[in-house]
């Protein structure tokens, strides 16, 4: 009779709820990182727009609410942005790997991504290059159509044509490096100091075991100008001859265009090839720019994406949670999401150590 009694009272204690999710906690921390990748982005930008823009007036040439301003947040909405959101869009932790090199081409030749990269480069590269060109004077005689003498019609400036295909030139070719490199792929320890074998108990705080974003910085920014100049010289040297096949077609259909809109010469010929020991300079610094900019961009997203899971006290993210461990767990658990995973992973060592 007791026995039975004693079965039918309901347990005094509720159920036990699940955690929060690790990715509840985690999600504000990326999006504060992915802010100050946008900021750094953002000053790339500026410093460039000063750079590129008209000096007739140093002032307005330096002055925020300028023209150079105004030319800082279309590279930022349109040079820069498209680019973190590509790396954001890639994201992967592990190294990709493939049986040969023929499924390798066959995976990029058969994926949207492979396709959106270029087209994200070459639109970014040709909105910097296009800026330079409206930021010009007449000296430069860089304008679309070049105004002729009293008794001569204007006529169609091939340097301009030939910069507009150097920017989709430059683009495909930081595309292409950004394929080879796997850009997408976040390498978490790579900025990690981890204890050596001579002194394994050195450090012993987990949190100790990174560097600071800005040591990070001044460690890596050394390496920026070789980089953008390497691909810079390649990309300068390579273009006059991709140039080539193409100039033909360019020409015609530009000129045809054209002629809709303005009172040209009639003469269809080519004029003399454009690029000369000017121009060569001239694109060197373009993409020598445009290279410096992606660069500085992309370390701040890799330096930022890769530091420790820890809030802005210092914590570790899942001690924010009313059940950390619980939380942790949930994070482990999560395999549809690698970033996830490692994340908790490394906040698990952190609470070991």
């Amino acid at each position: 009779m007791m026995s039975s009694i004693s079965r039918s009272i309901p347990s005094s204690a509720p159920p036990r709820p699940p955690p929060p999710h690790y990715q509840t906690f985690l999600t504000p921390v990326l999006h504060r990182r992915f802010a100050k990748a946008c900021s750094v982005g953002f000053i790339a930008c500026y410093v460039e727009a000063f750079v590129i823009s008209n000096k007739s007036s140093f002032f307005w040439a330096i002055f925020p609410l300028g023209w150079t301003g105004l030319q800082a947040i279309i590279l930022f909405l349109l040079s820069v942005l498209p680019v973190l959101i590509l790396r954001i869009s890639q994201l992967h932790v592990g190294a990709r790997s493939h049986a040969t090199v023929f499924h390798a081409m066959k995976a990029y030749i058969g994926s949207f991504s492979t396709y959106s990269t270029f087209l994200t480069h070459s639109f970014a590269s040709l909105v910097f290059v296009l800026l330079y060109l409206w930021s010009g004077s007449k000296e430069d005689r860089l304008s679309f159509i070049i105004e002729g003498k009293s008794y001569e019609r204007p006529r169609l400036n091939e340097r301009y044509l030939y910069l507009i295909f150097f920017a989709c030139y430059t683009g495909f070719i930081q595309a292409a490096l950004h394929l080879y490199e796997d850009r997408g792929r976040l390498q978490l320890p790579h900025l990690y100091v981890w204890p050596t074998e001579d002194e394994p108990t050195s450090v012993p705080d987990a949190k100790s075991l990174q560097l600071s974003p800005k040591a990070a910085f001044k460690k890596k920014m050394i390496d920026v100008p070789s980089g953008a100049f390497y691909m810079a010289l390649v990309s300068a040297c390579t273009a006059p001859f991709a140039y080539i096949p193409f100039r033909g077609i360019i020409w015609h259909y530009t000129l045809v265009t054209a002629k809709t809109f303005f009172w040209l010469n009639r003469s269809s010929t080519l004029p003399s090839f454009p690029v000369g020991a000017g121009m060569f300079i001239r694109s060197l610094w373009l993409s020598f720019l445009i290279g410096t900019m992606w660069q500085i961009t992309n370390l701040a997203f890799d330096i930022y994406f890769t530091q420790m899971p820890l809030t802005a006290d210092g914590k570790t993210v899942s001690e924010k949670s009313p059940d950390p461990n619980g939380t942790l767990v949930t994070g482990l658990k999560a395999s549809q999401a690698p970033l996830t995973q490692v994340f908790s992973y490394t906040a698990s060592l952190m609470n070991v150590c």
